[in-house]
């Protein structure tokens, strides 16, 4: 390995103990009414950018930019506390949470914990009942930190993000509720089907998200 090669894995490393030093830890702290997903009090998940650990996808992606706020050393400016954010889940308030900013014992890695997907057919929303939705990821420009690959298929939907990355998951989730609806945004170019690319700049995951019917 020559000394440039050196140096640009010495500065990725540096880049990724950076990116791994935290992680948040999100508490359930009051479950009002029912909630679908089936999140209970006490319950708790280690949250990063990346890792959603199996909470529900619409409070995930509700929370996220405070996540990335908190991972990255900010603080969010009405919250009394640095290292600390409460919200609530976007389906009327039904599940709070508080989310406290942790150390990674080992920022060498990504931290990677539950990816399975909860089903969610007969709860009520007939949306999910007639439709899949699946992401499919057609190209990555550099390295995937998450692990993803060109050809990977899986499903999510606005409950679960299963396989993806948390930052994919996030980008990807405007679109969700779209084509479960029956309808695609403008500029698609194909029916129930819409292309995109994660925020990362440099890496530049493309997925295609496509709806179909059972």
């Amino acid at each position: 390995m020559d000394d440039n090669q050196t140096d640009d894995k010495d500065t990725t490393d540096a880049i990724l103990k950076e990116i791994n030093r935290y992680y948040q830890e999100v508490t359930i702290t009051d479950v009002s009414g029912r909630c679908p997903y089936g999140h209970q009090k006490g319950d708790t998940f280690k949250v990063t950018s990346m890792n959603h650990d199996c909470l529900c996808g619409a409070l995930y992606q509700s929370i996220h930019p405070g996540i990335v706020t908190l991972e990255y050393g900010g603080r969010l400016p009405w919250e009394k506390s640095s290292d600390t954010f409460t919200a609530r889940c976007p389906e009327t308030g039904t599940v709070a949470i508080t989310a406290r900013r942790r150390m990674n014992p080992d920022p060498s890695l990504c931290l990677k914990t539950r990816t399975h997907i909860k089903n969610m057919a007969g709860k009520g929303f007939p949306l999910l009942d007639n439709c899949t939705l699946t992401l499919e990821i057609v190209d990555i420009a550099n390295h995937c930190a998450w692990g993803h690959s060109a050809g990977e298929t899986f499903e999510v939907d606005p409950f679960n993000a299963g396989k993806a990355c948390g930052y994919l998951y996030w980008q990807a989730y405007e679109f969700i509720m779209l084509l479960l609806s029956g309808e695609s945004p403008p500029w698609a170019g194909a029916r129930n089907s819409v292309v995109g690319i994660c925020p990362d700049p440099f890496n530049q995951v493309t997925y295609r998200l496509t709806a179909q019917k059972k």
